[in-house]
């Protein structure tokens, strides 16, 4: 019986070691790695590797690299950057009723950070996930998503 309950003391010490080295881990990782300032925030569309849109945070800027392939029947073309709301709009690929849906997006300038603010998808996570300075914001049945690059070079595409 003795045996025993030492197994259970070291099983413990070795649970509360393994908790304590994974928070750590883990504290160290959101501390030095998404507390680096954001340069630029880079909007993926579908499976490209290329972004199709770049949010400069340094030079204030906002880069659109190529138009999204859209049906004939809507009417402009995407991804739609509004300069004065700071916002970009962009078509995601999830329908309802053989609609896609519209997925908007907004920069700040001043905190270096993204959000999608507006979407339609199951449980609309998309933009619950809030605000974002350097974490990746994933937008699956859109298929959209935003990765940062910062001014150490982390994230880099």
């Amino acid at each position: 019986m003795h045996k025993m309950d030492r197994q259970k003391k070291r099983d413990f010490i070795l649970i509360g070691l393994l908790f304590v080295l994974l928070g750590g881990t883990f504290l160290l990782f959101n501390m030095l790695v998404l507390n680096k300032n954001a340069a630029m925030a880079h909007v993926y569309y579908g499976n490209s590797s290329n972004p199709i849109v770049t949010i400069d945070f340094t030079k204030q800027t906002v880069i659109r690299y190529y138009d999204q392939d859209v049906p004939s029947t809507y009417p402009s073309d995407y991804p739609i950057i509004n300069e004065e709301e700071r916002t970009i709009t962009l078509l995601g690929d999830y329908t309802i009723n053989g609609v896609r849906q519209l997925v908007v997006i907004q920069y700040d300038f001043g905190r270096r950070s993204v959000q999608i603010i507006q979407e339609e998808s199951p449980n609309n996570i998309c933009s619950r996930e809030g605000e974002s300075t350097g974490w990746p914001l994933i937008c699956l049945p859109n298929r959209i998503r935003v990765e940062f690059v910062t001014d150490q070079g982390d994230f880099t595409v």
